[in-house]
């Protein structure tokens, strides 16, 4: 094999025409060259039969985040292919600490004395038990769990407080560059049972609340869930929850009603329609045309009850109704069945309209009147406008048991004189009364309302006598007290609160 080589050397090194001496210098220092190759050669040889015999190439195998330890006995160097697959830390001249990164393959040399040591290091990826083993180590949580889903480690349960979430958190937070490293990712859905510390006990000290909680979702929105014997008692938590739980409460959040009430509450309303003359009017205290403004704004009429202009702003100053005034009384029914029993008035209609608290009920007495409109290209169409007596009241159950209505009447009577005709026909005005106001009372406690109808003329009678057969109106154009003026027509409203 030499020999070949060093005709090789010749037949590429002497060039054909060279001369003799100058052949020969060439020669000469290219045998010098060759000389000294060989020489390494053959020391590389005895190198390599003397120490690779007795330590062949090992092989390390890791998963990432793990560590080994090598012992070898006179460290001299130590070197790495690939530092981002594996690390290695020197102890002293008999240990080295190799550690794994990354998946991947590289290869670690260690020097020990004059032999060298290569190792082949295979780093695989950290598999999701070894990290649930782990991690489950640092929680301290009891009701937590994991679980695994393909690449996805899930926890669940529940901790106690705030401070117990957060620490859960950090613990998260110190695994999260290992799980990003191997492509896994973490799903929190951990909840706090009693968020709000001590108000979970206030609420549960509500008489009529039982297994009330407060839980916060991921949006910062409180959920109230629990049991409770009323709307009453369940509005008493509603309250406390605001109150209380602003620091836990999100700045656009908001508080859900899950309160499973165990007795439904509905509010009736009894309504009555009468017709009441003037000594009805003047035992009841009502005077509609009358009276004395005070600085408080009422206004008092004799003999006993004061007229509330607006209960809402009570404290100011502001002028009658002009189409109606109300006042509320706890002790009209006994006075209403003597004045009815004695011919001071009479009833036209009532109605009993039941709602669920913060629902609307309405009452109509009247009838439609069809309203042709073109609608385009010669055709007519027609809609219906409803008239006569309309009632809509809204009842809501506050927190300490009253009952806040809405309130809004209204009264509308045909009115020929000022129709339109269309294609031969008349069709009538409307002239409309309406009162629309909210009122707080006691369950049983009684609202007047008067001054919607206004004197009818008897000349509209005459011109139209079916106004005497409509409900209630009919009545009342029939009734000369009132065509006459010495009656009026009130709406008398008692809300009830029915529990089933």
């Amino acid at each position: 094999m030499v020999c070949g080589l060093r005709a090789d050397v010749w037949k590429a090194t002497i060039a054909p025409g060279a001369s003799y001496h100058a052949a020969r210098r060439h020669l000469g220092m290219r045998g010098k060259r060759i000389t000294s190759w060989i020489a390494a050669f053959l020391l590389s040889l005895t190198q390599t039969g003397a120490y690779g015999a007795a330590m062949p190439a090992a092989t390390i195998s890791l998963q990432s985040g793990q560590s080994t330890v090598i012992s070898t006995p006179n460290l001299s160097r130590v070197a790495v292919g690939d530092g981002r697959i594996a690390g290695v830390v020197p102890v002293g001249t008999s240990q080295v600490i190799v550690n794994a990164k990354a998946p991947g393959h590289t290869t670690l040399i260690i020097w020990e004395g004059g032999a060298r040591v290569a190792y082949d290091v295979a780093v695989s990826e950290q598999s999701l038990e070894e990290i649930v083993k782990v991690l489950r180590s640092s929680i301290a949580a009891r009701d937590v769990s994991i679980v695994t889903f393909q690449h996805s480690l899930v926890l669940r349960g529940s901790v106690p407080d705030e401070a117990s979430l957060q620490q859960l958190d950090d613990t998260l937070a110190r695994f999260s560059k290992v799980f990003e490293s191997d492509h896994d990712t973490v799903v929190n859905v951990v909840t706090v049972s009693n968020p709000m510390g001590g108000l979970g006990a206030r609420l549960a000290a509500i008489p009529g609340a039982k297994g009330v909680r407060v839980d916060r979702d991921a949006k910062g929105n409180l959920i109230v869930s629990g049991s409770v014997s009323d709307r009453t008692t369940a509005q008493r938590v509603l309250d406390d929850v605001h109150g209380l739980a602003g620091p836990y409460l999100a700045v656009d959040g908001k508080v859900v009603d899950r309160l499973n009430v165990e007795s439904v509450s509905q509010i009736d309303v009894k309504v009555y329609v009468l017709e009441l003359d003037r000594t009805a009017l003047n035992q009841l205290g009502i005077r509609l045309q009358a009276g004395v403004e005070t600085q408080q704004g009422l206004i008092f009429t004799p003999p006993f009850y004061p007229i509330v202009e607006n209960p809402q702003q009570v404290g100011t100053p502001g002028k009658a109704f002009n189409i109606g005034a109300f006042f509320r009384t706890a002790f009209l029914a006994p006075t209403l069945d003597l004045l009815l029993s004695s011919g001071h008035g009479r009833i036209l209609s009532s109605p009993d309209l039941v709602a669920m608290p913060g629902h609307d009920a309405t009452f109509l007495v009247g009838g439609e009147i069809p309203i042709p409109f073109s609608t385009g290209l010669g055709q007519v169409s027609v809609t219906y406008k409803d008239f006569g007596v309309k009632l809509n009241v809204t009842p809501t159950l506050l927190g300490n048991g009253d009952v806040d209505t809405k309130v809004a009447p209204e009264v509308s009577e045909l009115d020929f004189q000022d129709g339109v005709q269309i294609s031969g026909f008349t069709i009538p005005a409307l002239k409309t009364s309406r009162l629309s106001t909210e009122v707080i009372t006691q369950p049983g406690q009684s609202i007047i309302m008067g001054g919607l109808l206004r004197r009818v003329e008897q000349r509209n009678i005459q011109r139209v006598p079916l106004l005497g057969d409509l409900p209630i109106l009919g009545k009342l154009f029939r009734s000369t007290r009132y065509q006459a003026d010495d009656s009026d027509v009130v709406f008398v409203m008692t809300p009830e609160i029915v529990t089933r």
